[in-house]
């Protein structure tokens, strides 16, 4: 894992990896430089924020800097946490799991846009109750389960 390459998806600066990961600033920098390579067990925490930023994990600089030990909870529990929803029940081929991003509740039905990659989003209106019953919040993990018979294409 290229550290410079992680802190580029994230918008991390050094200090705010170094302090995700428990090293001084200088140290990514060294690993950015190819001076010094992260230990095995930093490198395995490496891969693990990785694979948060592919599942839809968003930190912010400050918030990290500020509770380090929060952010990286947050991130390995986006890591590796599964869906809890049993979604070998249901004929729906394309599932995306990912992060609320936006929700707005109305009065009967409810928009919500679920980032499932860095800037790629989908948009869903469900009942207000099923938002409710779901626990569904902007922050969450979710899975759009996607079930068409038809796809509708334009020109670009």
């Amino acid at each position: 894992m290229d550290p410079h390459k992680l802190r580029a998806r994230t918008g991390l600066s050094q200090a705010g990896l170094a302090a995700l990961v428990g090293v001084h600033a200088m140290t990514v920098s060294k690993w950015e430089r190819r001076i010094a390579k992260p230990s095995a067990a930093q490198e395995r925490t490496l891969r693990a924020l990785t694979k948060a930023v592919e599942r839809g994990w968003a930190p912010e600089d400050e918030a990290v800097r500020g509770d380090p030990a929060r952010a990286l909870a947050e991130a390995f529990d986006t890591a590796y946490r599964e869906p809890e929803l049993d979604l070998g029940a249901l004929s729906a081929t394309n599932r995306f799991s990912g992060v609320i991003r936006e929700l707005k509740r109305g009065d009967v039905m409810s928009k919500l846009v679920i980032e499932v990659a860095p800037g790629v989003r989908i948009g869903s209106v469900i009942t207000t109750d099923s938002v409710e019953r779901l626990g569904l919040a902007v922050g969450a993990r979710a899975v759009a389960i996607i079930k068409a018979t038809e796809v509708i294409v334009g020109k670009c």
